[in-house]
């Protein structure tokens, strides 16, 4: 049977793709889906992907002889400068453009029609905000539940909150939120606002996944 490895940056990734992405593909009869996190650094796992250590994981992967995908989820946000045609990317003003192209370079570079590349617009976090559900159970000020409440109707696609070093979902996160913990809270979230609400709400996930799906039923 074909088998999913998703690379995933750190533990948070890893936690929401064993807690929410493999229960989906588990309700399709599938069943092989591998998490490998990178060593973004020595002894520490979690953000900091730089394409140095993100290719040798996939190429590694790959020279296993089983039927397979490889696929990533890591984040656009402070991506390294050393992924492939990176400087090229900076010509593209649409920023869903930019991260379209440099998945494609990722792929090229590769060149192994059986790797996916993805990475997600702006990061991990923004998946958070489809819905209030996920936050109802975490002890957050009223002025700031209202606050969050606003992000969720100013953006119908999550995808787009942007990046900005005070502005990127994480940030926005840590700010409203007291003792918020990427680790624990972040796949708890997503867990809480459903699946479903993600893939209704987040356009370049829900392609991400069909075709993971696509390819995984081939």
């Amino acid at each position: 049977m074909r088998v999913l490895n998703i690379i995933v940056e750190g533990p948070t990734e890893r936690e929401f793709v064993n807690g929410c992405i493999a229960p989906f593909f588990h309700e399709h009869g599938l069943y092989n889906i591998r998490t490998i996190g990178i060593e973004t650094s020595p002894g520490h796992k979690g953000g900091d992907v730089r394409y140095a250590r993100f290719e040798p994981n996939v190429r590694t992967l790959l020279r296993g002889k089983e039927d397979m995908i490889v696929t990533s989820l890591i984040d656009f946000y402070e991506l390294r400068s050393d992924f492939p045609k990176y400087q090229n990317s900076l010509a593209f003003k649409d920023v869903q453009q930019r991260v379209e192209f440099l998945e494609n370079a990722c792929y090229e570079d590769i060149g192994d029609e059986r790797f996916v590349p993805y990475i997600q617009l702006h990061e991990f976090e923004g998946l958070l905000f489809t819905k209030m559900d996920g936050f109802k159970f975490l002890d957050i000020p009223s002025t700031n539940r209202k606050l969050l409440q606003n992000i969720i109707n100013d953006h119908p696609n999550p995808e787009t909150i942007n990046n900005g070093p005070q502005t990127a979902p994480s940030k926005r996160l840590l700010h409203l939120i007291p003792n918020y913990q990427k680790t624990f809270h972040g796949p708890f979230i997503a867990l809480e606002n459903g699946f479903d609400s993600i893939m209704e709400k987040c356009p370049r996930f829900y392609s991400w996944i069909n075709k993971l799906l696509e390819r995984m039923k081939a």
